[in-house]
């Protein structure tokens, strides 16, 4: 089959949905499947990958000053993204868009849909939680209109969150049919160390055997929850801090009890998930299921997860602790963690499949509409 994929930002861009794209090519490829993935011209830190396989990576030119000015991950396209979907739509077969809200979502939905083809729409965001009241004001009003139309269009709704899944089926005025279909996760690289590897791992960071050490990924800013987590800080563990943006947000550094990591790419940063004791995502997710979530849960390391009244499907999942994101609840749930029995990794691989078995749903989804 040749599949289309639409995203806004790719890699090398640093985003949990940038990581997910990649992992979709890599397992069409895998599958025996033609791929073209069309996005901006956004780049970052995060790894460049390179596909050995049928694969053309289109990059059109757009405006990234929301981005730069406002933490705002929303291109502006040039107008030269409208004769080059129209292109890459003359080869291919099923689109897969990837976000609801998107410039490049909305023009690829209506040419395709004028075109006939089978269109794929996954949200990872829906209606998100910013402490702005502006940013909050345009995300409705983009959700009312553009993601309204871009839902429409589509023939196939798919989500890994009831709450997107209910606002998907809402814009799209039809109830009951968005597919909740799992993310997968590179079984491959993110497994649970055995306890020498560990040692090992730690030993090469500089921790010490005997001291907890709880781990926060993701962009340094006030919205993913940093000062609430800084203010959980506590003599009992180390709180260690890896990621872009702004390191100043924690304050005078090096000092005792917190330590900062520069972001890597996944290769390194499997190391840290298998040597920490815990993950804190300490803010209300503003994605379907956060990405690194997935990541800590499959290398066997606990996580206190800011709760969502979406995360149903993760909710029978040991090792996984939700709470509330206030900072009370926030140590809670440190604690709490701290003191549990760990991962249950069966729960684990039954809950998130392989990338093959997710591919063929997704694409057998695709055949069905």
């Amino acid at each position: 089959m040749r599949v289309l994929i639409v995203s806004h930002a790719a890699l090398p861009h640093v985003g949990g949905v940038e990581v997910l794209v990649h992992q979709e090519i890599r397992a069409l490829i895998a599958a025996g499947h033609q791929v073209t993935l069309l996005t901006s011209d956004g780049m970052g830190e995060a790894q460049n990958p390179q596909y050995l396989g049928d694969v053309r990576i289109v990059r059109v030119t757009a405006w990234h000053g929301l981005e730069r000015r406002f933490r705002l991950g929303y291109p502006i396209f040039a107008p030269s993204l409208v004769w080059r979907l129209w292109r890459e739509l003359d080869w291919c077969e099923t689109v897969h868009i990837h976000g609801f809200m998107f410039l490049s979502s909305i023009v690829a939905a209506l040419l395709a849909r004028g075109r006939g083809k089978t269109i794929i729409l996954t949200d990872h965001g829906g209606i998100q939680h910013f402490q702005s009241r502006v940013k909050r004001l345009l995300v409705r009003i983009g959700a009312a209109t553009v993601g309204r139309i871009t839902a429409r269009c589509s023939t196939r709704l798919v989500a890994y969150n009831s709450r997107i899944a209910r606002l998907l089926e809402r814009l799209a005025a039809r109830p009951g049919q968005c597919e909740l279909l799992l993310n997968p996760v590179d079984r491959g690289l993110f497994q649970a160390p055995s306890a020498a590897e560990r040692t090992q791992l730690r030993a090469a960071l500089g921790w010490q055997p005997d001291r907890h050490k709880v781990l926060f990924v993701g962009r340094l800013t006030e919205e993913k929850g940093v000062p609430d987590l800084l203010q959980c800080a506590s003599p009992s563990y180390d709180l260690v801090f890896c990621g872009p943006g702004n390191p100043n947000i924690l304050g005078a550094l090096p000092r005792p009890g917190i330590e900062y990591l520069p972001p890597r790419p996944q290769t390194e940063l499997v190391k840290l998930y298998q040597s920490a004791d815990l993950l804190v995502v300490p803010s209300q997710p503003r994605e379907s299921f956060p990405l690194v979530v997935q990541e800590a849960l499959h290398c066997s390391l606990p996580v206190v997860l800011g709760d969502d009244e979406g995360f149903e499907p993760y909710r029978a999942i040991g090792g996984l602790i939700f709470c509330q994101p206030r900072v009370a609840d926030i140590q809670a749930g440190i604690e709490a963690a701290l003191m549990a029995p760990g991962v249950n990794m069966d729960e684990v691989q039954r809950a998130f499949p392989a990338p093959e078995p997710w591919i063929a749903s997704l694409l057998g989804a695709a055949n069905k509409s």
